[in-house]
């Protein structure tokens, strides 16, 4: 039987009474957010914004299955998904973003589960990627400034994720067909919260409280 060795450094292992916060916790509380405690995290809630301007969310609370195998492993594990293609499957999202590389992407409570069903090409990195949503009618406009990844709906449609740099850090990106969700390293987490609303500053950007994962089941 393979054995996970990072099995100790998940955080769905983690005792009941232990409250796991993100990095972007001091921000939030500077912002004057309250923090409550949802699914074993401690989240920055934020006062309900009805705008229609960029708008930003820590979803560093989000499972995260980093899935590497041979090319027949992962389409296997994806379903088949292409090079840069991303699925909602249920609650998960799953993304290919090499032959041999992918992610899955769920609410956190389903984690141990959804880890278990993968197997050992499954390696947990929730506590490892540190997540931010940027949403709104003019989020494009934002990553403009921030990256210069080509975002255009014609490059980057929905459903698709790809790997690059924003603000100098390495990024994983997937549109979901409403808004964008970026991860980067546990460690930059509070820096990137902090240059991505610097981006979106003239722009009118405003922090949300966050929807676990942007799907119809977290969202509804």
């Amino acid at each position: 039987m393979s054995v996970d060795p990072y099995a100790f450094m998940s955080p769905a292992a983690a005792s009941p009474d232990v409250a796991l916060r993100t990095p972007m916790e001091r921000r939030h509380l500077a912002a004057g957010a309250s923090i409550e405690e949802r699914d074993g995290w401690r989240v920055g809630v934020y006062p309900e914004n009805d705008g229609d301007g960029p708008w930003i969310a820590d979803v560093s609370h989000v499972g995260k299955l980093d899935l590497r195998g041979a090319a027949a492993e992962l389409d296997e594990l994806t379903g088949g998904l292409g090079t840069g293609e991303a699925r909602l499957d249920g609650a998960t999202w799953l993304l290919r973003l090499t032959p041999t590389h992918g992610y899955a992407l769920c609410p956190f409570p389903r984690l141990a589960g959804l880890r278990a069903s993968l197997g050992p090409a499954a390696i947990d990195v929730t506590c490892g990627l540190a997540g931010v949503t940027l949403g709104g009618s003019r989020w494009r406009e934002v990553m403009n400034r921030s990256s210069g990844l080509d975002v255009r709906a014609s490059r980057f449609p929905a459903n698709r994720c790809m790997a690059g740099s924003v603000m100098r850090v390495p990024t994983l990106m997937l549109h979901d067909g409403e808004a964008v969700s970026m991860f980067v390293g546990w460690e930059y987490g509070e820096y990137f919260w902090d240059a991505i609303l610097d981006a979106g500053a003239t722009l009118g950007i405003a922090a949300r409280t966050p929807a676990a994962v942007r799907s119809p089941e977290a969202v509804a």
